[in-house]
């Protein structure tokens, strides 16, 4: 039997206590890039919003649908392999709410679901004067409305969200063309 110096050692249970402990990335929406997504090529759709944290290789993605009269929020964090960058996160954004056009995109290392007591729609009133937009397909119509959304502090695996609020739209469909 041999005998490991002392620094070897030292390297091996660093090694070993660091297995497993990616570092935290801190996201903090006022440094991220937002985009919002409310009409698809069929017309008005549920809301999506994306907050890119380039330097953090993370995305903030919530989800706003309407049902049964109410708003809903969801929201998930895709947490990239590190030095992925904002193209390549811009193309994987791009394909979770268009018809794919990017077929080689990196794919989130995790994907962590938000618990729903963290989001919250606050407020939400119909736009005065606003345009009832329709489906170019179906004829469908949809009224718009302004919503306040708030999200709380989150520390989970791998990522610490400060908390946040911000004033958002969407869509409810209210019938068939007249």
């Amino acid at each position: 039997m041999t005998m490991k110096s002392p620094f070897f050692i030292f390297c091996a249970l660093l090694t070993l206590c660091s297995a497993g402990t990616a570092s935290a990335r801190d996201l903090d929406v006022a440094a991220a890039q937002k985009q919002e997504i409310r009409h698809g090529q069929i017309g008005p759709r549920d809301t999506l919003i994306f907050y890119t944290f380039a330097d953090q290789d993370a995305v903030l993605q919530l989800d706003i649908k309407h049902e049964g009269g109410k708003f809903t929020l969801t929201g998930k964090v895709q947490l990239f392999k590190e030095g992925t960058g904002a193209e390549e996160i811009g193309k994987w954004i791009n394909n979770q709410h268009s018809c794919g056009l990017f077929p080689d995109v990196p794919k989130p290392e995790a994907t962590v679901a938000l618990p729903a007591d963290a989001l919250s729609v606050v407020e939400s009133k119909l736009k005065e004067g606003a345009e009832m937009p329709e489906s170019p397909v179906t004829g469908d119509k949809f009224q718009d409305y302004a919503l306040k959304i708030e999200v709380s502090e989150l520390k989970m695996d791998g990522f610490r969200l400060k908390s946040f609020a911000a004033d958002t739209g969407a869509f409810v469909k209210v019938g068939p063309a007249g």
